[in-house]
C-alpha cells in the first residue's frame, strides 16, 4: 500500500507517468452491425461493435428476441432496443453487400449524436 508519506517520497511528478494514456473514443472509430449467417446459426442475429477493424464485442440476439428466421426489421428493432439502453441512438440501418453469404446491416447515427464509450 502506498502512503500519502511514499508519494511525498516519489513525487507527484513521478506517479503522473506511471498513469496509463487516456483512451479517446471517437464516435468515427465506432460502428455498429446486425449480422445473420446463411445457413441461419442457432445463435439467430448478432449485433457487433466495431471499434477501426477490430471487434470490440458482440452480442446474440436470439434471446433477445431475434430469433434465427425473423425478417430484419425485427432483428434491427430488437438491436437498436439493445443500443439505446447502452446509450446509442440508431438513425436506420444502411444494407450493405459483400461477399460474404448472409444478411448485413450497418447502423447510422446521425451527426454528433452521443456514444458513450465501449
Amino acid at each position: 500500500m502506498i502512503t500519502n508519506r511514499d508519494l511525498d517520497v516519489i513525487g507527484l511528478r513521478d506517479v503522473a507517468g506511471l498513469a496509463a494514456p487516456a483512451r479517446t473514443t471517437s464516435s468515427d472509430d465506432i460502428s455498429y452491425e446486425l449480422l445473420r449467417e446463411v445457413p441461419p446459426s442457432r445463435d439467430g442475429w448478432s449485433l457487433l461493435c466495431r471499434r477501426g477493424d477490430r471487434v470490440s464485442w458482440s452480442m446474440p440476439l436470439a434471446p433477445r428476441g431475434a430469433a434465427p428466421r425473423v425478417r430484419p426489421a425485427v432483428a434491427q428493432a430488437v438491436a437498436v432496443r439493445v443500443l439505446t439502453e447502452q446509450g446509442v441512438f440508431v438513425s436506420g440501418w444502411n444494407h450493405v453487400t459483400d461477399d460474404l453469404e448472409g444478411e448485413h446491416f450497418v447502423a447510422r447515427r446521425p451527426q454528433g449524436a452521443p456514444v458513450l464509450p465501449v
